[in-house]
């Protein structure tokens, strides 16, 4: 038996909680300074004494090339108004892969082959365990870094991992049904249309892009990044920032 959906839940009918829409904007004119510097320092060619900073001038900005963008002013400006829009679209990010997914994945209803989400989890545990090894950390030291609690064991870590591998299995299926009934086939040529998209936005050659997304990929990931985009663009307008 494959694995299929059966019931796919609204996730626009998933309450986020206030904690998490509602944030607090850090300090930002530290980081913005931090910024400067650090640009200066990328375009200076003085040898200056140590603990002596750089300055940040108009024509150092200007190499950067930025649209609309000329002096140190505009370009601390624009950080103003980039900083709340990357916090939010991190947030809304953050929202969807840790809350919204599992919800949807938990409210929705499945037929569920084990042996095949069995298989998919130790895959995803087996990714992890080898990150793991690559940073010269222990799974526990690891899945502490990576999730942010100190406290987990090496077996909390584990089972964390099995079922993130789990519900990232399920809302793949769901994902694709997702697309189904909205219309949305994919086939040979809708491939063959999504490699042609893709050369035009990226100056690619087709072929590259094919060996860059074969078939099989497209197939199983472009309905999983197509609905987390919708559901990101559905969070992120909820983001607020309160004093």
């Amino acid at each position: 038996m494959e694995t299929k959906v059966t019931t796919i839940y609204d996730y626009k009918n998933i309450e986020i909680p206030k904690s998490l829409i509602e944030l607090k904007l850090p300090p930002i004119d530290a980081f913005i300074e931090e910024q400067c510097r650090a640009l200066a320092e990328k375009h200076s060619k003085l040898e200056l004494p140590e603990g002596q900073a750089h300055v940040l001038t108009d024509e150092m900005v200007q190499a950067e090339e930025l649209s609309g963008v000329t002096t140190v002013e505009e370009y601390k400006d624009a950080l103003r108004r980039e900083i709340p829009l990357t916090i939010k679209s991190q947030q809304s990010s953050m929202i969807v892969s840790d809350f919204l997914v599992p919800q949807l994945v938990q409210r929705s209803t499945f037929e569920i082959n084990d042996e095949e989400a069995t298989r998919e989890s130790k895959h995803r545990l087996d990714l992890f365990e080898k990150k793991a090894k690559e940073q010269g950390l222990s799974l526990e030291e690891y899945g502490q870094k990576e999730f942010g609690v100190p406290t987990m064991d090496e077996g909390e870590v584990r089972q964390y991992v099995l079922y993130l591998g789990r519900s990232s299995f399920l809302f793949r299926v769901l994902a694709q049904e997702y697309l189904k009934q909205k219309g949305m086939t994919l086939d040979v040529v809708s491939y063959v249309e999504y490699v042609k998209s893709v050369a035009e936005a990226t100056g690619m050659e087709e072929d590259n892009v094919r060996e860059l997304i074969p078939i099989h990929i497209y197939m199983n990931e472009v309905p999983t990044v197509s609905m987390l985009d919708e559901m990101a663009a559905w969070v992120y307008p909820q983001i607020t920032f309160v004093e």
